[in-house]
């Protein structure tokens, strides 16, 4: 989705005036922009937007929050709680799904009960769709009662371990408790957890290995002296951007900006991030192209390679590989395997142009690809910000 002509060049506070004072289509085109570019002022304004707006655009400010409320921490995380809490009974499972995941990343003890009652509405739709054994995959439902499971443990912890208890009893659910086990870390239950990892259930053994060790990490972090604690990431960053935003590319700062703010942060962190499939490792390969626009990925067209680096997810990390040759990187398309990022940017904008139209082909799987226009702008301020102009092709 492209956002309106201007508004790309608006500033984040010109964005929020948009979403407290504009029209209905003004808003939706601000929450689309502030999802791609904005910071944690935008996240509380997107929470009281929500709060305090009629219905209507609901569901694409739950879109922006999922982005935002991954990247920063809320100043009122009551709030947060009282904008999530509404959908966990939505018409949509996807939209219970979304919530669910978003309080397990920001627990909160005002979602206990409607949680409880998720599962149980869960539960009891599950029981009643037999032929659901015959899927490969969990169903939307399912998703959402796995989610709903290590929400209430995040959000009651102790308060809520009966509630896990009883849910170890149903053999279908065991592996998903044995990890909200780990979420609620209480050492009475240590004994239990270790017998589970002698399960003849591997899914079960494999929880239980997990959850040990997040109370034993939990444990040791408890223990440090207070001049070993670590300091909060700036701007109520999360420590996961946080750590993503110190890999390093290149001193150039255009390089630096396409491929760690643009390809992983944006384009790999803030698409999957909250749905729990980033890729393991993703190769991350830039282009450059003369003239006005970059030619089209399956079209072809002239381009040099003048970087490749290897990014993994644990870590994370960012390793350079070295440049393949012109007949090898001819090859590169076919020869894919694994996810991958193809960027191809403007040589101009190296030798000072103010701004160019980058293009980024992202292969995430045989499911999962497509492509994306972005304009690419120099700021007075020093840095650069991106826009998206259009998507040029999807699969």
């Amino acid at each position: 989705m492209s956002t309106s002509p201007g508004l790309d060049d608006y500033s984040q506070t010109e964005l929020l005036n948009n979403l407290r004072y504009g029209s209905p289509r003004e808003q939706e085109e601000a929450l689309t922009r502030l999802a791609a570019v904005g910071d944690a002022e935008a996240l509380d304004a997107v929470v009281e937007y929500l709060l305090e707006q009629p219905p209507g655009l609901e569901v694409t400010a739950l879109d922006t929050l999922q982005v935002l409320a991954y990247k920063y921490v809320p100043v009122d995380r009551y709030s947060l709680a009282e904008v999530l809490i509404p959908f966990l009974s939505a018409e949509k499972w996807q939209h219970r799904l979304a919530a669910a995941r978003l309080l397990s990343t920001h627990p909160n003890e005002l979602a206990v009960e409607p949680l409880r009652e998720l599962i149980d509405e869960a539960r009891e739709k599950i029981a009643n769709e037999p032929h659901r054994r015959l899927l490969p995959m969990p169903t939307l439902v399912e998703r959402t009662l796995y989610e709903a499971i290590i929400a209430l443990a995040g959000c009651g912890r102790v308060n809520v371990l009966p509630d896990i208890l009883d849910l170890l009893e149903d053999r279908s659910l065991r592996p998903i408790a044995t990890r909200a086990l780990g979420v609620i870390s209480s050492e009475t239950e240590r004994l239990r957890l270790e017998d589970l990892c002698e399960d003849d259930d591997v899914r079960v053994r494999d929880a239980a290995q997990w959850a040990l060790g997040l109370m034993d990490e939990r444990a040791a972090q408890f223990m440090l002296p207070p001049d070993q604690v670590p300091e909060p990431p700036p701007d109520r960053l999360t420590p996961l951007y946080w750590a993503h935003r110190q890999l390093y590319a290149s001193d150039d700062d255009l390089v630096q900006f396409l491929v760690v703010r643009v390809a992983i942060e944006h384009l790999i962190l803030d698409a999957f991030i909250g749905e729990g499939r980033v890729p393991e490792q993703c190769k991350i390969t830039l282009r450059r192209y003369s003239g006005d626009a970059p030619p089209g990925f399956k079209e072809g067209g002239e381009t040099e390679v003048v970087g490749s680096w290897r990014y993994y997810f644990q870590g994370p990390t960012l390793l350079p590989l070295d440049i393949p040759s012109p007949e090898a990187s001819g090859k590169e398309g076919a020869a894919r395997r694994g996810a991958s990022i193809i960027i191809t940017y403007p040589g101009a904008l190296s030798a000072g142009e103010e701004e160019g139209l980058v293009g980024f082909d992202c292969f995430f799987g045989p499911l999962v690809s497509r492509g994306w226009l972005y304009r690419v702008t120099r700021q007075d301020e020093g840095g650069w910000s991106f826009t998206l102009v259009r998507r040029t092709w999807a699969s």
